[in-house]
């Protein structure tokens, strides 16, 4: 049986992450690779989610006394997957312009060339720009 000590902790939320980049065995995907969003409007290119594959998954576990801040969660997850030990370096590029982080399945984040950007796939599988607050634009 647990105590309150250990219930509270056994309730601790943990964020799953999923890192979507452009498939790079095709032409479709090599074009829009590392474009922000401005420039895939200005070339008129509209990636779709099939463009994309997961190629990264964790799992973030809030620590005690702290609830999880995505926007702190996701730029740790740019820095450590920019960094040379970075982890799977021999089988995935690193972190850029273009790739998206999904949290816990719903929400997905365009990494920008400034911050990242919360989107959307549309019905259609189209990337769409979700206007809010919860944009980060931080630098990288």
């Amino acid at each position: 049986r647990l105590t309150g000590v250990e219930l509270i902790k056994e309730k601790r939320k943990i964020m799953k992450i999923e890192i979507l980049m452009l498939k790079e065995d095709n032409e479709r995907g090599i074009k829009m690779m590392f474009l922000s969003l401005e420039q895939l409007q200005k070339f008129k290119l509209n990636p779709i989610r099939t463009d994309y594959e997961i190629v990264y998954e964790t799992e973030v576990k809030e620590q005690e006394g702290t609830a999880l801040n995505i926007s702190v969660v996701m730029e740790g997850l740019y820095e450590r997957l920019n960094r040379p030990d970075r982890p799977n370096r021999k089988t995935m590029r690193s972190m850029s312009v273009g790739d998206i982080i999904q949290i816990d399945g719903k929400e997905l984040f365009f990494c920008d060339s400034v911050g990242f950007k919360k989107i959307s796939f549309a019905g259609t599988g189209e990337l769409v720009l979700k206007a809010g607050k919860e944009n980060s634009e931080k630098g990288k």
